[in-house]
C-alpha cells in the first residue's frame, strides 16, 4: 500500500506529495518494521515493492512519473516537466527552450524558488526513507539510485530555468553535480572493462550504467531499453526466461522435449 500510495501523491500532488509520503513511510518503517505487512513475509521479498518503484536492471514504476511532473508550480502533469527540460538541451530545440524559460519567469522567481525546496525536501524525506529501509532490511534492502539520480536531475533542471546562481541547501549542491556523476559512472563501467569484471552482477551493474547514460542523453534511442532487456533476461533463470520468450506453453514443451528436458505438467 505505501508503494502504491507514493506514486498515486506523486501524480495527483507532485513533489510535496512524495515528500509527505516518503517522510510519513520512513516513520513508519523505523517504528513498525517488522509488525508492516507486505506481499511475502520472507526478508528477501519484504521490501520488494519499493524495489518496483525504484527498477532492479532498469527503471522502476516511479521513474517516469518523477520526470513528467512539471518543473513549474501549478503546471499540468507532462508539461514543461524534466523530459521536456532533457529534450530541450538537444540542437534545435530553442523553441522548447524557450518555452519552458517562458513558463518558469511566468511563475515568478519565488514560486520556483518553492518549487526547488520542494524537490529538496522530497531528496530528504527520500534518504530518510532509504536510511529506514537498510535498517530494516540489512542486504536485503533494495536498490535506490534511479529514484534519487532523477530527483537530483530534477533540481538541476529547476535551478537552470529559475536562474538560481546560488543555492543555500547542501542538498541541492548535490543536486548539481547529478548528470556529471551519470557520465562518470558510465566512464567508471567502461574503463572497468579493461580490467578483469569480478563477478556476473558487476558486468550486468556496468551494463546497467551504460544503459542509465543512453536513456537520459538519447532518449528516442532503442539502445537504453534493448541493454536493459539483455539485463533483465540475464537476471532471470532459465525457466523465466523461457517463459517469457515463448508464452505458448505447448510451443514451450516441444523446445524443453527436444532439448531432452522433461516438461512440467501443467497446472490448473
Amino acid at each position: 500500500m505505501l508503494a502504491w500510495l507514493m506514486e498515486a501523491q506523486l501524480r495527483i500532488s507532485g513533489f510535496s506529495g512524495l515528500r509527505n509520503t516518503y517522510s510519513e513511510s520512513a516513520q513508519l518503517i523505523s517504528d513498525y518494521g517488522h509488525s508492516l505487512h507486505s506481499v511475502d513475509e520472507a526478508a528477501e521479498e519484504r521490501f520488494q515493492p519499493f524495489a518496483g518503484l525504484n527498477g532492479e536492471g532498469g527503471e522502476g514504476t516511479l521513474i517516469q512519473p518523477l520526470r513528467l511532473t512539471s518543473l513549474i508550480p501549478n503546471g499540468n502533469f507532462a508539461q514543461f516537466s524534466l523530459w521536456d527540460f532533457q529534450l530541450a538541451q538537444r540542437e534545435g530545440q530553442e523553441k522548447r527552450r524557450e518555452e519552458l524559460l517562458e513558463a518558469a519567469n511566468d511563475a515568478g522567481r519565488e514560486a520556483m524558488a518553492a518549487r526547488l525546496r520542494e524537490v529538496i525536501g522530497c531528496l530528504e524525506a527520500f534518504d530518510a526513507f532509504v536510511t529506514a529501509v537498510n535498517a530494516q532490511a540489512g542486504s536485503q534492502a533494495p536498490s535506490s539510485s534511479n529514484i534519487r539520480n532523477t530527483l537530483q536531475e530534477i533540481a538541476v533542471a529547476i535551478r537552470a530555468i529559475g536562474g538560481f546562481a546560488e543555492i543555500e541547501d547542501a542538498a541541492a549542491d548535490q543536486a548539481s553535480t547529478a548528470l556529471a556523476e551519470s557520465s562518470a559512472s558510465v566512464a567508471k563501467a567502461v574503463r572497468s572493462i579493461s580490467g578483469e569484471i569480478q563477478s556476473r552482477e558487476q558486468a550486468f551493474e556496468m551494463l546497467a550504467a551504460i544503459a542509465g547514460y543512453f536513456r537520459r542523453y538519447e532518449p528516442h534511442s532503442p539502445v537504453a531499453l534493448s541493454i536493459e532487456t539483455l539485463v533483465r533476461r540475464g537476471r532471470m533463470d532459465f525457466a523465466e526466461l523461457l517463459t517469457e520468450l515463448l508464452p505458448e506453453m505447448h510451443t514451450r514443451n516441444a523446445v524443453l522435449t527436444a532439448a531432452g528436458i522433461q516438461p512440467k505438467p501443467e497446472t490448473e
